[in-house]
């Protein structure tokens, strides 16, 4: 997740209302794969605790569930407008390359918070902070 101010990111979604009604009693660790690249997310209580961009080779086995696909399927999927069928994930994974798997309870019951996640996250790419045409979220 080298295109995502992660500090930045980390403060917006925990401060989003609607991130925090749908994240309520969530605890998780996601794993996105953006290509050749591995990001863990934490979730603790509701809140996004820590995001690590490299994780070690043993820390990458422990999640409740992965998104994959490739880097440029993501980076469209992260576009502040996206195209069809590029605006969640379970869209994405029907029409593009897109996959998930896991604790797939866990991933129905937080879909709107993991949604949310992604929605937030279009705003807090290298490209929108440094052009910051799209507003603040």
């Amino acid at each position: 997740m080298e295109f995502l101010h992660i500090d930045k990111y980390l403060a917006a979604i925990n401060s989003d209302p609607e991130f925090t009604i749908a994240a309520r009693y969530w605890n998780s660790t996601l794993k996105f794969i953006m290509g050749e690249s591995v990001c863990m997310v934490v979730i603790k209580d509701g809140r996004l605790c820590a995001i690590d961009p490299n994780p070690g080779l043993m820390n990458d086995w422990d999640f409740d569930f992965y998104i994959s696909a490739p880097k440029d399927e993501w980076k469209k999927l992260l576009d502040p407008v996206p195209k069809p069928f590029y605006q969640a994930v379970l869209p994405a994974a029907i029409y593009h390359g897109f996959s998930f798997g896991g604790d797939f309870e866990t991933f129905c019951a937080y879909y709107r918070a993991l949604s949310r996640m992604i929605e937030i996250m279009r705003y807090h790419t290298a490209d929108q902070v440094e052009d910051n045409s799209y507003g603040q979220i």
